[in-house]
């Protein structure tokens, strides 16, 4: 087999590894949400596959196919790839950046088509030089910044760049013996480092990817565990009606120690075992009918205190674990019960004093000579009893001045 084949050969892998790459990312993202989705990588790998079939045929097709729209879609799948890091590393690309290196690929192809073999090899290996670069750079500047995979990949497409611009620059050195398919250590170093980078940066995308959303779910973590930690509210998932999690609100308004009711089963929340049942089947039977449960609920704190609570709890499926989850939420409502209890204390005090002032209202028959009252069992009542009978009125008695002159006379 001749060197060319070899080299083509090499090329067809390429072109391949790539698309495979493609199919693999499309896959993979496949159950992501639309704004989760990084479609500069799978245009990235399509762009680089077409490229390097363009490519792989060169003496059999036109130039403006072979090297122009080859080389062309090929230093456009390296800035998307750039573009894609970006994405990655939560960098903005906006649609001038997309354009940008696209005219750059357009412009430095068409101005290179009418050279040289020679010199368009040059041309094209020292035009994709900075858009590699650039790719470095972003890989090594974004995310944070004690990844070993960023660093390997990095300085591995760094590393890729500085052999761009070597074989270019050899290639201008050569006098027209330096084409695609020449046999030289040069072309078969630098193919080699392009097999090497395509597993690399393949493999190493899938990989990137993993740990970024890994560190963004870690930061989702925090955020949502800060906001449990300060909330009033006491919350708690349960499995089997025992706690497997649990906030520092649902331990202080139990009175337990931070981490203890973990694992415990919540018949330690209740005062007896027939209450704990009694509640558990009315609790889930309306979770069950209805998908939440919403009501006040009898607990004891450790102490063998009783409070009451609002709760209100609902079913829930975490990933794709078959089994089933329950979560609630607590509140004490001691003090509002307790409120609750001298309001309607008071309301019936008003309404006993509001039902004795009524009975003493209408007509009252009393008598014109001795005042005595009629009473509803016609019985004849001193004015003093029926009154203080009647109502919260006391009587002390005294004597007025015209009485008492009257009596004073009487007696003498």
């Amino acid at each position: 087999m001749d060197e060319p084949l070899d080299i083509r050969t090499i090329i067809l892998t390429l072109a391949f590894g790539n698309f495979v790459f493609a199919v693999v990312l499309i896959l993979l993202q496949k159950g992501q949400e639309a704004v989760q989705r990084n479609h500069f990588w799978s245009t990235a790998k399509f762009l680089q596959c077409s490229g390097w079939l363009l490519l792989a045929g060169r003496g059999t097709l036109p130039d403006l196919l072979s090297y122009t729209l080859g080389n062309f879609c090929l230093i456009s799948g390296f800035a998307y790839e750039c573009w894609a890091i970006f994405r990655i590393s939560d960098r903005p690309v906006p649609l001038a950046y997309q354009w940008a290196s696209t005219l750059y690929a357009l412009v430095g192809v068409l101005a290179a088509t009418p050279l040289s073999a020679t010199g368009r090899l040059a041309a094209s290996t020292l035009l994709s030089a900075p858009v590699l670069a650039l790719t470095a750079w972003a890989i090594l500047r974004g995310g944070s910044p004690h990844s070993s995979l960023r660093a390997y990949m990095g300085w591995s497409t760094l590393l890729l760049a500085v052999a761009a611009v070597i074989r270019g620059i050899l290639a201008i050195a050569s006098n027209g013996e330096f084409v695609l398919f020449s046999q030289n250590p040069i072309q078969f170093i630098s193919f080699i480092i392009l097999f090497y980078m395509m597993l690399a940066n393949g493999f190493g995308m899938l990989v990137l990817s993993k740990e970024q959303t890994d560190l963004r779910l870690q930061e989702v973590l925090k955020e949502q565990q800060a906001i449990l930690d300060t909330l009033p509210t006491g919350l708690c998932i349960l499995r089997d009606r025992v706690i497997v999690q649990c906030n520092p609100a649902m331990e202080a308004i139990f009175g337990f120690a931070p981490g203890s009711l973990l694992g415990k089963s919540v018949r330690s929340l209740y005062a007896s075992d027939e209450i704990y049942e009694s509640y558990g089947r009315s609790i889930y039977a309306e979770i069950a009918a209805t998908g939440r449960f919403e009501g006040e609920v009898l607990y004891q704190r450790q102490n063998g205190e009783p409070f009451w609570a609002k709760d209100h709890g609902r079913t829930i499926v975490l990933g794709e674990r078959p089994e089933g989850y329950t979560v609630f939420s607590i509140i004490d409502i001691t003090e509002q019960k307790r409120q609750q209890e001298v309001l309607t204390r008071q309301k019936e005090e008003l309404e006993a004093t509001l039902t004795r002032v009524k009975r003493l209202e209408g007509i009252i028959s009393i008598c014109m000579y001795c005042k005595k009252i009629r009473t509803e069992e016609d019985a004849w009542e001193q004015l003093e009893n029926y009154i203080t009978a009647h109502s919260d009125a006391w009587f002390s008695h005294g004597i007025c001045p015209d009485c008492y002159a009257r009596s004073l006379r009487e007696q003498i």
